[in-house]
């Protein structure tokens, strides 16, 4: 289970790398058309949510292999369970709401199915092969502060630069009120995803014991 899962982990770790890699190519392409610095299409690259999650699964990813063994600091049973909830509705999210609303093509098409689809699908993957039995109800919440903090970040951006990724937390289409009411949503979507994740884990945790 411990050789699968750091398996898992390095190609995961190796995907993760190319789909961010081919994402920022694509993006710098389509910028730097325009005058833009590399530093400015990192700053638009990492105001995505999605990108800042697959960042964050890949490091998780990438620290599994260095050390199989760490249940500490990104490998921590709450830290992966937070990543496991925020890549998965990284995936739920964009397929349902966002995917209709564009049709993209050629290599950004293989980038989208790369952060959407193949490294959620891999995380979680990786995610049941992990050491289970470690988890409490109240890490939940903790999984939750992802987008909440997402959320803070996200505002506090665009009020310097005008630019927001995604309509349901956009000022300029909706209200705050609304915008507080679709985060307020998504934080309670994500905490009971992150519920129901614990209690695979404490079901798996059951199995292996």
């Amino acid at each position: 289970m411990k050789l699968a899962a750091r398996a898992v982990a390095a190609f995961g770790a190796l995907l993760g790398l190319a789909g961010l890699g081919l994402q920022y190519w694509l993006l710098y392409a389509d910028m730097s058309a325009n005058g833009a610095s590399a530093l400015d299409v990192l700053w638009r690259f990492y105001v995505y949510f999605t990108l800042l999650t697959n960042t964050l699964v890949t490091l998780v990813f990438a620290r599994a292999v260095l050390k199989p063994d760490s249940l500490e600091g990104l490998n921590a049973p709450r830290v992966e369970l937070m990543a496991v909830t925020s890549i998965m509705f990284v995936c739920i999210v964009y397929n349902i709401l966002l995917a209709p609303r564009w049709d993209p093509q050629g290599w950004q098409k293989l980038a989208d199915v790369i952060v959407h689809n193949a490294v959620p699908a891999l995380f979680l993957v990786f995610w049941a092969l992990r050491p289970h039995g470690g988890l409490k109800w109240a890490h939940a919440v903790f999984a939750g502060l992802w987008p909440l903090a997402y959320a803070m970040y996200g505002l506090s951006r665009g009020a310097l630069d005008g630019f927001y990724p995604y309509f349901f937390m956009d000022p300029t289409s909706a209200s705050y009120a609304e915008i507080a009411i679709n985060v307020l949503g998504l934080f309670l979507a994500f905490l009971t995803g992150a519920l129901l994740l614990i209690g695979i884990s404490r079901a798996l945790a059951r199995r292996k014991s």
